[in-house]
């Protein structure tokens, strides 16, 4: 019998791990801010020289070095 309590408990609890309050709260502000700052690069992509786009097609971990306005 006290092993069918032991076994019943964690999937209880388990089930139950929910996000807080105020986590949900910073994560959807944080995905607000997210939109918003996608939508500004959207709105003023066309003043971006070309080259940056090129660059950022080749742009991985170890070639930041590489874009065209580091020295």
């Amino acid at each position: 019998m006290t092993a069918a309590t032991c076994a019943a408990a964690p999937s209880r609890t388990a089930a139950h791990r929910r996000k807080g309050l105020v986590t949900r709260f910073f994560a959807a502000i944080q995905a607000s801010r997210m939109r918003q700052a996608q939508r500004e690069v959207a709105r003023y992509r066309h003043l971006m020289p070309e080259e940056f786009e090129r660059a950022a097609a080749r742009l991985d971990a170890r070639s930041e070095r590489s874009l065209p306005f580091v020295r």
